[in-house]
């Protein structure tokens, strides 16, 4: 699945929007699966891009799984001693997060996820925003002309 430009730029505009130090996009490999960070808006670092999460982890398990919206919080992650299945946590310090599933035909084609180095509650309209810039992300991702599937 490939993206076209307007993707990064709606991940900027997202991540001014909400005031949060970080968003990105994976992509949900359902032949492979795994969960690939793609791009991202407010990273410290390029450590995301290399980022792969298999399916019984993390939010592979979670959000793409159930395909609802989910707040992550570092210290619950740390107390429950599960902070290593969310390694995009660990790679930019996210401390929240707040993930939510792009959905395409009723199904999950990848994440949108939200992050601050601070703690941090999402209020409801930031989480709302979120859902909205999914949806738009979800035709970004598959609105392909049916031509360009050919060699």
């Amino acid at each position: 699945m490939t993206m076209n430009n307007g993707a990064q730029e709606a991940l900027d505009g997202l991540r001014t929007e909400i005031g949060c130090d970080f968003c990105a996009l994976a992509v949900w490999s359902g032949e492979s699966r795994v969960l690939k960070w793609k791009l991202a808006s407010g990273n410290g670092n390029g450590k995301f891009a290399g980022i792969a999460e298999r399916e019984q982890s993390g939010l592979s398990q979670t959000v793409v799984k159930v395909g609802r919206a989910m707040s992550l919080q570092l210290a619950e992650l740390l107390a429950s001693r599960r902070i290593h299945e969310y390694p995009i946590l660990l790679a930019e310090g996210l401390r929240s997060a707040y993930a939510v599933p792009i959905l395409a035909d009723r199904k999950v084609v990848g994440v949108l996820l939200a992050g601050d180095r601070k703690r941090r509650i999402y209020r409801a309209e930031e989480r709302n925003s979120l859902l909205i810039a999914a949806d738009a992300l979800a035709s970004r991702l598959t609105d392909r002309p049916e031509q360009s599937t050919t060699p």
